[in-house]
């Protein structure tokens, strides 16, 4: 049984879809990559997740997010901050942006403890410097009451996820977690990532753009475009046969795609805006292998090795959004 069931999910912008939907699962244990391009929808989705998309702005349309038997798009808000923190955690992006920089980390640390679990000061202390000695923080003891602009870039990622696992949930987000960090601190933060994985049985939804990050970490991957998975399937059947026409572009964007002293290949054109997404299939405008179908219908996600027999199955493992999916090897 999933940990995490998302059907249908769609996010709109007043009466435009900017995600589309969106299925995924997510079992107890297992690293789930959400990959795609800057502008898929990656973030948004996460966010509805989270039940965090901004007021009045964004909202989500239609779906169901299931997670252990209750459906937290149907939940209200008081019910949802029972939720978050508790049973999802999430790293943002963007620490620097996302930790109170008049607050002392330790404190950030200790008050979701407070808050969800009436914890006293001390305890709460406690717990807190647990956690960042959990997540590699030298000295634990005395870097709880640093503020987070004494932190370097890797140890505030890590103050971020002492914050997220602080009330132990089973569910991890992290958005990019590895962005602005450098090779070897991110390194550390994925090593970290999959440690906490092991020792506490954790699921994680983890979002990049980075398909070394995916190779290294993930289980299984969705692949989005243009607010559409594009592709869902384990990890090892996507980064060795991709079915879709972009994720084996992506494949042939990466560094180690390319032959040495070759041009590093690229995609043509560029994401659509979610003002003008193009009808049938949103990748059409860019894929080689493009047909009249691929303008005129939306191709459903379907099992590969089943196309284009029935609709997905929500049980089914490989699955594609291509009119002529088929696996093809990648690049070496």
């Amino acid at each position: 049984m999933s940990l995490l069931a998302v059907r249908n999910l769609s996010i709109a912008a007043g009466s435009r879809l900017l995600v589309e939907d969106v299925d995924l699962d997510l079992a107890e244990g297992e690293v789930l990559g959400l990959v795609g391009e800057s502008g898929s929808g990656k973030t948004v989705t996460c966010r509805a997740l989270m039940r965090l998309l901004p007021e009045g702005q964004l909202r989500i349309a239609s779906g169901s997010i299931d997670l252990r038997g209750r459906d937290l798009a149907k939940l209200s808000e008081a019910e949802m901050r029972k939720v978050r923190g508790v049973e999802i955690g999430m790293i943002f992006q963007n620490p620097s942006s996302h930790l109170d920089p008049v607050m002392r980390i330790g404190d950030q640390i200790a008050e979701s403890v407070r808050y969800h679990e009436g914890a006293n000061p001390k305890d709460a202390q406690a717990r807190a410097i647990d956690l960042l000695r959990q997540v590699g923080i030298p000295d634990p003891a005395r870097r709880i009451a640093a503020y987070p602009h004494e932190f370097s870039g890797g140890m505030r990622q890590r103050a971020m996820i002492a914050v997220a696992l602080a009330c132990r949930p089973k569910l991890l987000i992290a958005d990019e977690p590895t962005t602005a960090l450098d090779v070897t601190v991110q390194a550390q933060v994925l090593r970290l990532l999959l440690d906490l994985r092991d020792r506490l049985g954790l699921a994680i939804l983890l979002v990049t753009h980075n398909l070394g990050v995916v190779a290294q970490t993930c289980d299984s991957l969705a692949v989005m475009y243009a607010g559409r998975v594009m592709e869902r399937g384990s990890k090892r059947d996507l980064l060795r046969a991709p079915a879709h026409p972009y994720t084996e572009a992506l494949l042939k964007c990466q560094p180690g795609a390319a032959r040495p002293a070759a041009q590093l290949p690229a995609i043509p054109g560029q994401p659509p805006m979610a003002s003008a997404f193009p009808d049938g299939c949103r990748f059409h405008p860019r894929c080689p292998r493009a047909a009249d179908i691929c303008r005129r219908e939306r191709p459903a996600l379907l099992p590969v090795e089943a196309l284009p027999v029935k609709p997905l199955s929500v049980k089914a493992g490989r699955v594609a959004a291509c009119h002529f999916a088929a696996p093809m090897r990648a690049a070496s």
